[in-house]
């Protein structure tokens, strides 16, 4: 079992990563009793137990509403996958691909700003696999509640962000937009490099991204671990529910489940969905079973979707 390499201080220092994984190597150090140095060496074996790492941005204060589009194909295979990745690296505002298995085959997620653009990119997909799409399903994300690993600490911690529907919008320069485009999907990339790449002063820089994160724009900087590498899978639950009066009460109920790493508020066909993080799948439905006791005639319908793996991430700038 791969996580077996790691030992005592791997563990702490992938904590203190997940906790926020901008930390300097010099920060962490000195919480986990190491010298920089070595917590730079462990951080590079600790890269084979991570997938792509990011800059949490607020959608809703960007001005971006967060849809997911969700397809099952007649026959889906490996060319089918190539052209998907083809058609995504096409459209900007696609912020990744992911695929499944189980009721859905795929997973495309959109930023978006304006509808009728969005129905435009939706109908040049769907062209481009005409034939072989015979489900799609439309979720308007509208709450989204992110959570740590909780299989990493000893103590279960809580959720560390919630994006909500809000008319604020946080006002972003073309030097705001350049930066979180460099910062996406770099969370730990140096104010140095930022400014030789921008040939803008590093007192700039580090201005804006403090106002940045002040404002809510940036929610903070993730990691994303691999779970099969710690002997983990990612599932995720598509919930319908038939009795809306109890959709706080179960809201609340999932915060207090340690598997639990997402949470979201979608409009569609289905009304939740939750991504949980399990050993494996049997763990999973005693879970299951456990809610059906405790809301009684709250569902009309839960989905199980494995997570297979997010097979392109798109790193163009969405701003319009």
């Amino acid at each position: 079992m791969e996580n077996n390499k790691l030992d005592l201080k791997d563990y702490e220092i992938l904590r203190e990563l997940d906790t926020n994984f901008r930390q300097s190597f010099s920060k962490i150090g000195k919480k986990v009793n190491l010298s920089k140095n070595s917590v730079a060496l462990r951080f590079e074996k600790l890269k084979n137990y991570t997938l792509h790492n990011a800059t949490g941005l607020n959608n809703e204060l960007l001005g971006y509403k967060l849809i997911k589009v969700f397809y099952s194909f007649d026959f889906y295979n490996e060319e089918t996958e190539k052209a998907v990745i083809n058609e995504i690296k096409k459209h900007k505002n696609i912020v990744y691909g992911a695929r499944y298995y189980g009721l859905y085959d795929l997973c495309v997620a959109f930023f978006v700003d304006n509808f009728d653009n969005f129905i435009s990119q939706i109908n040049k997909f769907d062209e481009r696999f005409a034939g072989r799409i015979n489900r799609k399903d439309i979720q308007i994300l509208y709450r989204q509640i992110y959570f740590r690993y909780n299989f990493l600490h000893k103590v279960p911690v809580t959720r560390i962000s919630d994006i909500q529907p809000t008319t604020r919008r946080v006002p972003v320069s073309e030097l705001d937009e350049k930066i979180i485009t460099i910062m996406r999907y770099e969370p730990r990339i140096n104010i140095v490099d930022i400014s030789r790449k921008l040939r803008v002063s590093t007192k700039t820089i580090s201005s804006r991204i403090k106002n940045l994160e002040k404002s809510g724009a940036i929610m903070g900087y993730f990691m994303t671990i691999n779970p099969v590498k710690f002997n983990y899978d990612t599932f995720m639950l598509l919930i319908q529910l038939q009795n809306m009066r109890k959709k706080k009460e179960f809201e609340k109920y999932l915060y207090n489940i340690k598997n639990v790493k997402y949470i979201t508020h979608m409009l569609g066909f289905w009304d939740f969905e939750v991504d949980l993080i399990y050993p494996n799948i049997t763990e999973l439905q005693n879970q299951i079973e456990i809610m059906k006791q405790k809301f009684p005639n709250l569902f009309k319908k839960i989905e199980i979707v494995s997570f297979g793996k997010r097979i392109v991430t798109n790193e163009e700038n969405f701003f319009a």
